[in-house]
C-alpha cells in the first residue's frame, strides 16, 4: 500500500505542477499582449546641434552655426585582403567599395536650377536627381519676426506646469488662447504622463510660466487699423510679452510655441531670444469660396486655425455666387430656399456664421463677407423675381437666359439696401465685400428696356450705366453705416475703379489682374489698395510652387506709398475643390505669402525660408491639420501622427475608461484561473480520496516515516506556494 501511495504522491505533484506552470504561462502572455511600447523619439534637426550664437543678419535670414559637412570628402573604406575558405595560400583581390553610405550624405540637400527642385548631393545620375526636401529646422518662428536674436542657452519646458500670468489689462481671449496653443505644442493630453520629466544635460533652467502684459484696453473685435506688435523675451525661467493691444499679445504667444521644439529625449526645450515684431502690412488675408463647393463649418474652423498659426489677419467670405446662395436670409427666404443646393444640409444660418466669426475673433481674425452684385448673381434670382436682366438675341426676342442685376429698376435697390442692412447686422466687421468683378455687358446692351433708359438719359457707354448703378448701392451702403457703432466701409474689385466709379476714400480695391502698375494706379487715386495677382492657389502645377508664391512681392517692382498699399490676400476659388482637398490644397503653399505679407521686404532667400517652412509644415501637422507637401519627400522629426486632443476632451476620457476597462478584465480572468486551478485541485482531492489515499496521508502524518512526511510537505508547500504567486501577478498587474 505504501509503494501505491507514493505512486500517487508523485502523480499528484506531476499533475499540479503542469496545471500551475501553464497557467502562469498563459497569464503572463496575457499581460504581455496588453503592453505597448512607445514609439522612439528622433532627434529634430538643427535642434540641439546649435552653434554658439543664432543671430539674424542684415536680410534678417537665420544664421546657424552647425558642423560642416564636406561632400566630397566621403572616401570609401577598402577589403584589401580577402581570406578564402580551406585555401593555405593568401589571394589579394582588388579594392571593393564600402556599400555603406555615409550617413551625413542624408543632410545634403541642395537645390537643383536644371530641375527645379530640391535633392541629395550624393546622388551620381545628374539627369535623375533624388529628390528630398529640407530637413525642417525645428524651434524657427514662421513668418520671420522683424528683430530675432536667439542664442544656444535652451530651457527645459515643462509642459504639465506652464502657466500664463496677465498683467495690465487682462482680456479673457488670452487664457482660451494659451491654452490652444499649449495642445498645439504638446499634441494629446498630458494627464497619461508618457514622458518623464528630467533635466537634460546642458540645459539650465525649466520655464514654468509665460508673463503676457498688455498696454491698452482690450477691443472686442479685431480692427483694420489694430496694433498687433509684440516683444517677446525667453530668458531664464520665464518668457516675458509685451504688447499694446491684445492682438499683439495673440501673434506674440504664436511665436513663443514655434519656439519650442523637442530633442531625442522627446523633452520640450526652447532656446533664449530676444523678438521685437510687427506686421508689414495690416490686411492680410484669406479668401474661402463657400458658393461653388460648399465648405463645412468644421473645415472652415480648421482655415481659421491655419490662419492664426500663419498670423493672417483677415478671412475674406466669398460666401454666394452664381452656383449657390448658402447664406441663410431671414428677410429675403426665398433667396435661401430656392438659391441652396440643399436648405437641410448645405446652408449657413445665423448661427453657425455667429459660431464662425467667434471663432475667427478668439484667433485675432476679422470675418469680411463678400456679396458680388451686380454679376455673379444668378443663384439671387430663383428667390427674387425681376432682379436679374432678360437677355434678348439678334432678332429682339427673349433668348431664356439672365445676365446681372437689372440696374434700371428702383425695386431693385430697395430689395438690395434691405438685404445688406440685414447682412451688416449678422457680420461684425466694419467692412463688406461687394465685389463688382467681370460684368457681362452684351446681356445689358441686348435688352431693349436698358436701351431705352440709356438714350432717356443721354447715356452712350455702357460703363455709364455700371456707375450708376455702383453709387446708387455705395450709397445704400453709407447710409445703413450710419446706424452702426463702426460705421461701414467696403471693398470692390478692381473692375469698379477701371470703370472710374467714384469711390469713398476709405473704399479699398483689390487689384486680381496685373501687377504693381495696376496697384500704382489705385495709390495715385488716394486710395487704399490690396493685391492678390500672384497668389490665386486654384492654379496648381506638379512638384514644388510655393517659393514663386514667395517671391511674389509688388512693393520691391515699384516705390509705392505702404500707408496706401495695406496688404495683401491668398484666394482659393472653390470649382474644382471641396471639403476633403481644400485645406491641404490652401496649406501650407498659403504660408509663403503669409510671410511676404508679415516679415521684412529684405526677407526674400527662398533657400534659406525652406528649412523653416518645412518645419512650419511639422507644426501645423502636430495641431492636428491636414495640409499638404511643399518641397518632395521627406519626414517630421517631431510628428508622432497623432491627433490633438484637449485634455478636457471627451474622446481622451473614453480612453481612460477604456484602459481602466482593459486592466479589469485583466484582474478578472486571473482571478477566474486561480479558482479553476482550486476547483480542480478539490476534485482532484475528492477523487483521491475514494481510493482511500486521504487515509493513507493521515496515517502518514500520524505514524509514517520520516521520509514521507518530508515528501508529503513539500507537495502541499509547492502547491500553496504557486498558487499564491499567481494571485500575486495578478494583483501586480492590476
Amino acid at each position: 500500500m505504501l509503494l501505491s501511495f507514493e505512486c500517487d504522491i508523485l502523480r499528484f505533484i506531476a499533475i499540479i505542477w503542469f496545471i500551475l506552470k501553464h497557467a502562469a504561462c498563459f497569464a503572463s502572455g496575457l499581460h504581455s499582449s496588453n503592453i505597448s511600447l512607445p514609439l522612439g523619439q528622433s532627434q529634430a534637426a538643427g535642434s540641439r546641434v546649435r552653434g554658439r550664437y543664432d543671430s539674424v543678419n542684415k536680410d534678417n535670414d537665420l544664421r546657424v552655426s552647425s558642423p560642416s559637412v564636406n561632400a566630397h570628402n566621403n572616401r570609401a573604406d577598402f577589403r584589401n585582403v580577402y581570406h578564402a575558405p580551406n585555401v593555405t595560400s593568401t589571394t589579394v583581390l582588388p579594392p571593393t567599395p564600402n556599400p555603406l553610405v555615409d550617413p551625413s550624405a542624408k543632410e545634403q540637400v541642395m537645390w537643383f536650377d536644371d530641375s527645379l527642385t530640391y535633392g541629395l548631393n550624393a546622388t551620381y545620375d545628374y539627369r535623375f536627381k533624388l529628390r528630398r526636401a529640407p530637413l525642417p529646422r525645428m524651434g524657427s518662428p514662421w513668418p520671420l519676426p522683424q528683430s530675432y536674436v536667439t542664442s544656444n542657452i535652451s530651457h527645459l519646458v515643462n509642459s504639465k506646469s506652464l502657466s500664463l500670468t496677465v498683467t495690465g489689462h487682462s482680456c479673457p481671449i488670452l487664457h482660451g488662447y494659451f491654452e490652444r496653443i499649449k495642445r498645439n505644442m504638446f499634441g494629446k493630453c498630458e494627464q497619461s504622463g508618457e514622458t518623464e520629466f528630467y533635466q537634460s544635460p546642458g540645459t539650465d533652467a525649466v520655464l514654468h510660466s509665460l508673463s503676457i502684459t498688455v498696454l491698452k484696453k482690450c477691443s472686442r473685435y479685431p480692427y483694420l487699423e489694430m496694433d498687433e506688435s509684440y516683444d517677446l523675451v525667453v530668458k531664464s525661467s520665464s518668457a516675458t510679452i509685451i504688447s499694446k493691444e491684445v492682438w499683439g499679445a495673440l501673434r506674440g504667444m504664436e511665436t513663443f510655441s514655434q519656439l519650442i521644439y523637442q530633442d531625442r529625449n522627446g523633452q520640450y526645450l526652447i532656446n533664449e531670444t530676444v523678438i521685437q515684431d510687427f506686421p508689414r502690412f495690416k490686411h492680410r488675408g484669406l479668401l474661402l469660396d463657400t458658393s461653388r463647393h460648399y465648405l463645412r463649418k468644421e473645415v472652415i474652423i480648421d482655415n481659421l486655425e491655419a490662419m492664426a498659426q500663419n498670423k493672417l489677419n483677415v478671412f475674406h467670405w466669398h460666401i454666394v455666387d452664381d452656383q449657390s446662395f448658402p447664406y441663410e436670409s431671414k428677410v429675403f427666404p426665398l433667396l435661401t430656399k430656392l438659391g441652396a443646393y440643399d436648405t437641410q444640409t448645405h446652408v449657413y444660418t445665423h448661427e453657425d456664421i455667429e459660431e464662425i466669426i467667434e471663432e475667427a475673433r478668439v484667433r485675432g481674425i476679422r470675418v469680411i463677407p463678400e456679396f458680388d452684385t451686380p454679376g455673379h448673381t444668378f443663384s439671387w434670382g430663383y428667390g427674387q423675381r425681376h432682379l436679374l436682366t432678360p437677355c434678348y438675341d439678334y432678332y429682339g426676342k427673349p433668348n431664356g437666359k439672365y445676365g446681372p442685376v437689372n440696374p434700371t429698376l428702383k425695386k431693385n435697390y430697395r430689395f438690395l439696401k434691405a438685404l445688406f442692412q440685414e447682412v451688416m447686422s449678422v457680420f461684425k466687421d466694419q467692412y463688406i465685400h461687394l465685389g463688382g468683378d467681370e460684368v457681362p455687358f452684351d446681356c445689358w446692351l441686348s435688352n431693349p428696356f436698358i436701351k431705352k433708359f440709356m438714350s432717356r438719359n443721354k447715356v452712350t457707354d455702357i460703363r455709364k450705366v455700371l456707375n450708376l448703378y455702383e453709387r446708387e448701392l455705395l450709397k445704400s451702403i453709407v447710409e445703413i453705416g450710419r446706424n452702426r457703432k463702426m460705421g461701414s466701409g467696403y471693398i470692390v474689385w478692381q473692375e469698379v475703379f477701371d470703370n472710374e466709379v467714384k469711390l469713398n476714400p476709405d473704399a479699398i480695391v483689390q487689384v486680381w489682374s496685373g501687377d504693381a502698375y495696376n496697384v500704382e494706379r489705385v495709390i495715385n487715386a488716394g486710395l487704399k489698395a490690396i493685391f492678390s495677382t500672384c497668389w490665386y492657389l486654384d492654379y496648381i502645377s506638379y512638384g514644388q510652387d510655393w517659393d514663386k508664391y514667395y517671391r511674389c512681392d509688388q512693393l520691391s517692382y515699384r516705390k509705392l506709398n505702404e500707408s496706401l498699399f495695406i496688404g495683401g490676400e491668398v484666394c482659393m476659388w472653390a470649382e474644382f475643390v471641396d471639403n476633403e482637398g481644400i485645406t491641404p490644397r490652401i496649406w501650407p503653399r498659403a504660408s509663403a505669402a503669409a510671410e511676404r505679407l508679415w516679415s521684412n521686404q529684405r526677407v526674400t532667400n527662398v533657400h534659406k525660408a525652406a528649412p523653416r517652412i518645412e518645419a512650419h509644415r511639422c507644426r501645423m501637422l502636430k495641431s492636428g491639420l491636414k495640409v499638404g507637401v511643399l518641397s518632395g519627400p521627406g519626414y517630421c522629426p517631431e510628428y508622432k501622427h497623432k491627433r490633438t486632443m484637449p485634455c478636457n476632451d471627451q474622446t481622451a476620457n473614453n480612453k481612460e475608461r477604456l484602459n481602466g476597462m482593459q486592466s479589469s478584465s485583466s484582474i478578472i480572468i486571473f482571478l477566474i484561473i486561480v479558482i479553476i486551478v482550486l476547483l480542480f485541485i478539490i476534485i482532484l482531492t475528492v477523487v483521491l480520496a475514494q481510493k482511500r489515499v486521504i487515509s493513507t496521508i493521515v496515517h502518514v502524518v500520524i505514524g509514517g516515516t520520516v521520509q514521507r512526511k518530508l515528501i508529503l510537505v513539500f507537495v502541499l508547500f509547492s502547491s500553496s506556494w504557486f498558487i499564491w504567486w499567481l494571485i500575486r501577478q495578478a494583483w501586480i498587474y492590476h
